[in-house]
């Protein structure tokens, strides 16, 4: 069997990027997230000023950026977002082969479905209203700011999600662990994550 590995996919605002870094810490593991981008960039050989916004989007098919530059492994002549995406998912796989970790988003569940590793997916979820306010506390935003925000972003992150795979974003029989942050404390979660993890041994 392959390493094991924990993929997390969030809403936002539901506390998944804490989650991941407790979880890691708990178990002695590194967390990959914004890094991939970074990772992705070096092995295309892009600057990474140019990719970083279209992490984990979807392409819009009416305004996008293609990519001209980059070495052998870019995908010339295609946009940015799926440019990043092919990258990042090599990176992903690089990655998961060489050690035991934690991936946030970037559809690291559905890059390693078929791969030898043993994967624990995870999706962090909590109600809208409890995602709302923890972004105003965090961001020091208004309720109309926070609320526009989670709405936006959710909306992004469905639709690359879906894009990239075909599968319903948040669907529970995608995932093996579906935890909602506002019946367990991040602690909990974490501690729930990191048995399953634990058991796959």
């Amino acid at each position: 069997m392959g390493n094991r590995i924990i993929s997390i996919s969030r809403q936002f605002g539901s506390g998944g990027h804490e989650i991941a870094v407790k979880t890691a810490g708990r178990l002695g593991l590194k967390v990959y997230e914004r890094e991939l981008v970074r990772l992705a960039c070096e092995y295309g050989e892009l600057p990474e000023t140019a990719m970083t916004d279209s992490d984990e989007k979807a392409t819009n098919p009416y305004l996008f950026q293609t990519v001209h530059e980059g070495n052998y492994h870019v995908l010339r002549g295609k946009s940015t977002s799926e440019v990043l995406f092919a990258l990042q998912s090599h990176e992903i796989r690089r990655i998961a082969k060489r050690e035991e970790c934690v991936f946030v988003g970037r559809c690291a569940d559905f890059v390693l479905k078929d791969k030898d590793v043993q994967l624990l997916r995870v999706f962090v979820s909590a109600p809208e209203e409890q995602r709302i306010r923890r972004k105003m506390i965090q961001e020091n935003l208004t309720l109309n700011q926070a609320s526009k925000l989670v709405h936006k972003m959710d909306k992004q992150r469905k639709k690359y999600y879906e894009s990239y795979t075909g599968m319903i974003w948040g669907d529970p029989s995608h995932y093996d662990l579906c935890i909602d942050t506002s019946r367990y404390t991040l602690d909990q979660a974490t501690e729930m994550i990191a048995l399953r993890f634990e058991k796959m041994g």
